[in-house]
């Protein structure tokens, strides 16, 4: 479970917080066994997960503590207030049907990476969700293609603060190399991730921009590193590439109700 700045967090809100991403990391865990976790007296412990259920965040089934639905609807909530959420989900469903990938749209949320739209395989494992591991933009095709949208200062605003540290043998770990990978990035048109942020796996991701120029996030296609050769490269660039295009269409449509979306065979349909 990675640290956190204490002197920038309230302690009794990091501790509550801390016991949920336990219940999630255990899968579900008794008193005795969170209060072994993280160190704190069972007194405080219930304490804590009294609250927590007074407010549906925690349940108690036969004496194990759980995490509540109540973080279904936050997670529902969260994805469909953003403007672009059914576009979204529709040019990832259209990826889906079209790619022998996995696709999915990012974004970037206080300098980490974190998937809004998309069914990937290891996304939804407890480990995944208390670490984040995979979510720095160093190691992401996602998280490049993004921040080589953004001004230097932003990105070392984002360097500073989580550091560059290595996921992989293959992950970058130096300023320099990174902002030669970003340059390198705009020059292509995506990010690329060659097994940088899981082994064996790749992904290549594309930003997104709305019509004032602000930077939504990425879309992505994931797989297997050993199925990626240069042929199947440019077929997944080609279907990002498209999907980004149909995306922002519909983004400048929505903005612009007058205009019209191009359609091409193949693409995602207008709604």
């Amino acid at each position: 479970m990675r640290d956190h700045d204490s002197s920038r967090v309230l302690k009794t809100t990091a501790a509550s917080l801390r016991l949920v991403d336990t219940i999630l990391e255990l899968e579900g865990a008794s008193l005795a066994d969170l209060a072994a976790e993280t160190g704190l007296a069972k007194s405080t412990v219930h304490s804590h997960l009294r609250t927590l259920a007074e407010f549906g965040y925690v349940i108690n089934d036969d004496n194990r503590y759980r995490l509540g639905a109540k973080f279904c609807h936050l997670g529902e909530y969260v994805r469909t207030r953003k403007e672009y959420y059914r576009i979204a989900e529709e040019v990832v469903e259209w990826l889906n049907a079209e790619s022998t990938m996995e696709a999915d749209f990012t974004v970037e949320e206080h300098g980490r990476i974190v998937s809004l739209y998309g069914d990937l395989e290891f996304a939804n494992s407890p480990r995944y969700l208390i670490d984040g591991a995979p979510f720095h933009v160093h190691t992401t095709a996602a998280g490049k293609a993004i921040v080589a949208e953004y001004p230097e200062r932003r990105v070392r605003e984002i360097i500073d603060r989580w550091g560059l540290p290595a996921a992989t043998d293959r992950s970058i770990t130096s300023e320099e190399e990174f902002f030669a990978e970003l340059e390198r990035v705009r020059e292509q048109g995506y990010g690329e991730n060659r097994a940088e942020a899981i082994e064996g796996f790749w992904a290549v991701g594309k930003a997104v921009t709305s019509p004032r120029g602000e930077v939504y996030g990425s879309l992505n296609l994931s797989g297997p590193e050993y199925v990626v050769d240069e042929d199947t490269k440019a077929t997944q660039v080609e279907l990002l590439e498209r999907g980004v295009e149909q995306f922002e269409a519909k983004i400048d449509a929505m903005y612009s109700p007058d205009s019209a979306v191009p359609e091409e065979d193949g693409e995602p349909p207008d709604r």
